[in-house]
């Protein structure tokens, strides 16, 4: 059934994220597993010819490379190629999970194959639109420290809106910036509440396994440690967020807009058949 359609505190939408995250592990986890695990294989292989000497960990509970020797360019490129692989995976295992969370969130039944068959013609659109967010982090981290929390909050809910409502890159973002600008502090706690949460559990695999390698583990060890803390922990909670994030775009939809969660996936199905 169709929740009560009535705006939400942070606490309800994360009870209710919750929820749908327990109705749907299975195939959210599963969703999440087919893109996590060969990206971090990618990243694995990507990490090894680039030969870190240490890792820390970052805001996220994700682990990044530290170098001491090597060349730079080869550091440099480590880098951006590991943290541009994870924010497309990110992005791909948010669409279509926004699908399955969907349709949970209207009780409707559905197979995993069915949120795939819907996402993959947005594939393209899809990575145009988390490429602009993390460039418009990027820029405002450079120019303000904390001027990386504007786009987080703004393009917040863009995924979702791309998905479900069919619309183009501009348009989502667009789209994301009207739904979120009068909420803003409402869609940041809860944005930072989500990936907080979901920080702890990544943050505590990978430093579990820091522990247990921190003596006498050798690169190669350290980085095969780490790809499987990170791949563990990313099946976990990527679709954690993606299912806060899903009804977090529900809840402003409600406040501005009171509308009919299921006709806007009858017609987002009619839209994809045709």
């Amino acid at each position: 059934m169709v929740p009560e359609l009535r705006p939400r505190g942070i606490g309800e939408i994360l009870d209710s994220a919750v929820a749908l995250y327990r109705a749907r592990f299975t195939k959210l986890t599963l969703v999440a597993a087919a893109v996590v695990v060969p990206v971090q294989v990618l990243s694995a292989l990507v990490l090894l010819s680039a030969q870190p000497d240490r890792f820390t960990l970052n805001v996220t509970g994700t682990v990044s490379p530290q170098y001491d020797t090597s060349s730079l360019a080869v550091q440099l490129a480590a880098v951006i190629v590991v943290a541009l692989v994870g924010v497309l995976s990110t992005a791909l295992v948010v669409a279509v999970c926004t699908r399955v969370v969907a349709d949970a969130y209207i009780g409707r039944s559905s197979e995993t194959r069915e949120a795939v068959r819907a996402v993959r013609p947005r594939v393209f659109a899809i990575v145009g639109t988390s490429l602009v967010v993390l460039l418009s982090e990027a820029i405002g981290f450079v120019f303000c420290f904390v001027g990386a929390l504007f786009p987080l909050t703004l393009f917040a809910i863009a995924i979702p809106a791309l998905i479900l409502e069919g619309v183009g890159v501009s348009a989502a973002l667009s789209r994301s910036i009207t739904l979120t600008k009068a909420h803003a502090m409402h869609v940041l706690g809860l944005v930072v509440t989500a990936q907080l949460l979901a920080a702890v559990l990544n943050g505590a695999l990978a430093e579990g396994v820091s522990l247990l390698l921190r003596t006498g583990g050798s690169t190669v060890a350290i980085v095969i440690g780490q790809s499987i803390a990170s791949t563990i922990a990313g099946i976990l909670t990527t679709p954690f967020v993606a299912t806060a994030i899903v009804v977090l775009y529900f809840d402003l939809r409600t406040r501005d807009e009171a509308f009919d969660v299921q006709l806007l996936m009858q017609r987002n199905d009619a839209r994809i058949a045709t």
